[in-house]
This record gives structure tokens, C-alpha cells and sequence, in this order.
């Protein structure tokens, strides 16, 4: 993930499918931490729940056609972050996904492969 987070976003792994963020630079730092669930065959996502408040969100990968996809992102960003601002985040974190993943698909390497 932080490849493709912007970089005044930074996270680690608190945990068993628990991630801590930082988000500095709001009307005040946010430190959260998140459950994280990822559905391999879905291909999604998802951060927090239905109970937080904020910096929650799902991530959905849609397969269009052999070699094209597009990504659904559906996010609450953290207290005191505008509409904007977490706009930027979000397309800035969607630019480097796509360059992420045109790196893997030119040298056939995937970050991760599900267990049969």
C-alpha cells in the first residue's frame, strides 16, 4: 500500500489484518487504527466499518475486458479533511495504483497471488 498512498499518508501493519494510519497535517495529526479485509476473488478492499466514523472505505477492482480493469473507491476520509483535499488523496493514490500495476503487467510479476 505504500506504494500508491500519497505521501502525507503513512501506514504500517498494527496487527492480523489491523492497520495503523497517520494522517498529519489536518487541524490536527490523525492516528488510526483499522480493520482490513481483502477479498481475493472480489477483488476489494475494505477498511474500517459500518461502526467508524471516518477513515473508512472500500477499494473494488472491476475486470472490464482481458487486460483492462477499473477501480471503485468508496471512502470517508478523517475529521477535518475537506471534500477536496481527500479528493487529491484519492486520485494521487489512483495514479500511482495504475502505475504500480503497469509496472507488474510489463514484467509479469504480481505483488500477490491467492492460495489455491
Amino acid at each position: 500500500m505504500t506504494a500508491w498512498l500519497p505521501d502525507s499518508i503513512e501506514v504500517e501493519l498494527a496487527g492480523p489484518n489491523l492497520i495503523r494510519l497517520w494522517l498529519p497535517g489536518l487541524h490536527a495529526d490523525v492516528d488510526v487504527e483499522r480493520q482490513v479485509t481483502i477479498d481475493w476473488e472480489r477483488l476489494r478492499i475494505t477498511w474500517g466499518s459500518e461502526t467508524t466514523t471516518s477513515c473508512n472505505g472500500t477499494l473494488q477492482v472491476l475486470r472490464l475486458t482481458a487486460g483492462r480493469s477499473a477501480v471503485s473507491v468508496h471512502l470517508t476520509g478523517p475529521p477535518g479533511a475537506s471534500r477536496s483535499t481527500v479528493d487529491t488523496w484519492v486520485e494521487s493514490a489512483l495514479d500511482a495504483l495504475e502505475t504500480v500495476v503497469a509496472a507488474e503487467c510489463r514484467t509479469k510479476q504480481a505483488v500477490h497471488q491467492p492460495a489455491l
